[in-house]
């Protein structure tokens, strides 16, 4: 496929969804599209050895992740492959967090490039949105360099309106997301937090 078919072929309907989390308000459909200027975090670049891709999503109880995009600075997620997920929401304030890898397939943690947390709040129901969105490798830090960007498309279904509005009253739930091995847990913990600890004592967080 030339880039011009690529970057046509990216915008069409995904054709497989996987179906995850516990909440009964409504749903949220995500599909991660693509990168752009991701930096290079693998060596070897000189030969071709680049930065291999992937998206991990949390939102509330719920881990996704797509398929790894070998050696590119640019993925692309095309329709057939595994970059299509449904939530299912408890409360309409729980943002979703979003993070870019690099995979490791090592026992080193997955490389984490950059991250972004996304409020839902203001998305209209049954409206569908291109979103693009700079990734940084760490939250709420003064000093945080841009590592690229990530867009995605997001739609919202909400069964009882009344009840939607209701939940936006009360603070998200806290829920634990259960993961298999050290790894995933790190994956999740820079998908949410980034690579600093925003809540430990240190003079970074302090000057920030």
């Amino acid at each position: 496929m030339t880039r011009a078919q690529i970057e046509d072929e990216v915008m069409h309907e995904s054709q497989n969804w996987l179906d995850t989390g516990s909440g009964t308000l409504g749903r949220v459909y995500l599909e991660v599209l693509e990168c752009d200027g991701l930096p290079n975090l693998d060596t070897g670049g000189f030969l071709g050895n680049v930065t291999d891709a992937f998206v991990c999503a949390v939102f509330e109880d719920a881990i996704v992740k797509t398929d790894v995009i070998d050696d590119s600075l640019c993925p692309r997620w095309l329709p057939w492959t595994n970059r299509a997920f449904v939530f299912h929401m408890m409360n309409s304030s729980s943002p979703l967090y979003l993070g870019v890898f690099d995979f490791d397939g090592g026992f080193d943690d997955h490389d984490l490039i950059g991250r972004v947390a996304i409020d839902l709040c203001n998305l209209r129901k049954d409206t569908t949105y291109v979103l693009k969105y700079n990734i940084f490798p760490t939250a709420k830090m003064t000093d945080r360099v841009v590592q690229g960007s990530i867009k995605i498309r997001l739609r919202l279904e909400v069964d009882d309106e009344r009840k939607m509005l209701m939940s936006a009253l009360e603070p998200p739930p806290i829920v634990y997301v259960n993961v298999k091995n050290r790894k995933d847990w790190a994956l999740v913990r820079y998908t949410c937090q980034g690579k600093i600890d925003t809540s430990a004592y240190s003079m970074q967080v302090i000057n920030s």
